[in-house]
Order: structure tokens, then sequence, then C-alpha cells
């Protein structure tokens, strides 16, 4: 047999739902988020990581323009991503099926006060800038959450982040454990952080026991609460 025949009948197949076929653009997607469905079905069945250098690759585009697809298709809620055992991650498009199944309409992108693209993309910017590396897609996905769960305030996100800076803590468990605790103690403003500040700053300076500091209320919170973030990339 030819050798080029015998490498197309070894090379597998990949399936795809009809209706995903017929509806994908109903759930606001383009031809390029479909071939991109495609190509993740294809690795992640072959027991392959859908990484984005290899996406890119494929698709003859740039892993940015991978990235932000990727991105698009955890905010509209079509896609999940699971950490697997042994490390790295998993694209679970169970919640693509489930939209068509039931005939929900995309998520919209922007909620509430964490909506804005451009809010988002700050948040996201700043944190690379801090981490001085691109963002996993697990940690993408826990900012995602931080907008579209928990519906933090993006400047108390950014204040949150130089919080951590400031106290070398470059973690986003540690700048979601100081959001938390923001949020709990009712500072929903950079003013009224500075503020709840300089009223610890007295109570220390009178001698009197304040409260515990941002970071060690962040520390305190990271031991009790483990996040399992709900999406979910550089440049976003």
């Amino acid at each position: 047999m030819d050798a080029k025949m015998q490498a197309w009948l070894t090379a597998g197949h990949t399936t795809v739902d009809n209706p995903i076929l017929l509806h994908y653009r109903d759930l606001g997607m383009d031809n390029d988020d479909l071939v991109l469905y495609l190509q993740v079905c294809r690795l992640q069945d072959q027991g392959e990581p859908a990484l984005p250098a290899t996406l890119a690759r494929v698709m003859q585009v740039t892993e940015k323009t991978v990235v932000a697809r990727l991105k698009a298709l955890l905010q509209k809620g079509l896609m999940k991503i699971n950490q697997q055992a042994a490390g790295g991650e998993y694209y679970d498009f169970t919640p693509l099926a489930e939209r068509l199944v039931t005939g929900q309409q995309p998520k919209a992108s922007a909620k509430v006060l964490s909506t804005g693209e451009k809010s988002r993309r700050e948040v996201m910017q700043t944190l690379e800038a801090e981490f001085g590396r691109g963002l996993s897609a697990f940690e993408m996905e826990t900012v995602a959450g931080w907008f579209d769960q928990d519906h933090f305030d993006p400047n108390m996100m950014l204040l949150a982040i130089q919080e951590a800076v400031a106290n070398n803590a470059r973690s986003l468990r540690y700048i979601e454990a100081i959001l938390v605790n923001w949020q709990r103690d009712r500072l929903q403003s950079p003013q009224a952080v500075r503020a709840a500040k300089e009223k610890r700053r007295s109570l220390q300076r009178s001698g009197r026991r304040p409260a515990g500091t941002e970071h060690e209320q962040a520390q305190q919170g990271q031991s009790k609460k483990p996040r399992v973030p709900a999406f979910k990339f550089e440049g976003f």
C-alpha cells in the first residue's frame, strides 16, 4: 500500500455532532471558532494536550489569536477547563452541548461592575506585567471568575494586585483572599480601603490592637479558601 495512503488510514478521524455544525452560529461562534473546536477535539481524542502553540501551528495563526478565542469561548459559557490529575488542562465542551439541548442563548460577556472589556484586559495585562509572564489557561479562568461570578470591581482587583506586589506575594490565591476580605469588611472602593488603613494606623499609634493587616488577613484567607476557579490568556 502506498505510504501516503497508509498514513491517511492510520491518522484516525474526528467526529462532530451535526447539531453543532447546524447551530454553531446560534451559539455566537464563527467559522474560526468552529475550526478551533474541531482541532481541540482532535488533539484531546488522541490523548494529546490542546496547547495553544500546537493549535496555532496547525491553524497557521498566532498563539495570541488562539488564546483570545479560547478565552472568548470560556466567556460565552461554551466550555470550561478541567485540571487533570497528572497536571495540565482539559477543555470540556459539555456546556456547549447543554446550550444546544436547552436552546439557551450565549452568555452576555459583560455584566454588572465587572463588565468592560477594557477593564478586564487591564487586569489581565497588569497581572502578566507583575508576574513577569503570561497567565496560564487555569489562571485566566480564575480571573474570569472574579469578573463573571464574584463580580469584584476591577478597580479593587487592581488595588489588590498592588497590595500583593507590595507584600511580595504574586499569587492569584493571595490576591483573591484580599478581595474576599475587603468584600467581607464592606470596603467597596479604593477610598474605603485607604480610610480603613488609616484607621488601623491610628489604632496602632494609640496602642490599641487593630484587626490584621491585608497581608495577615490574606495569608489566613489563603489557608482557609483553596480556590477552584470557574477561565479561563495573554493579551486579554
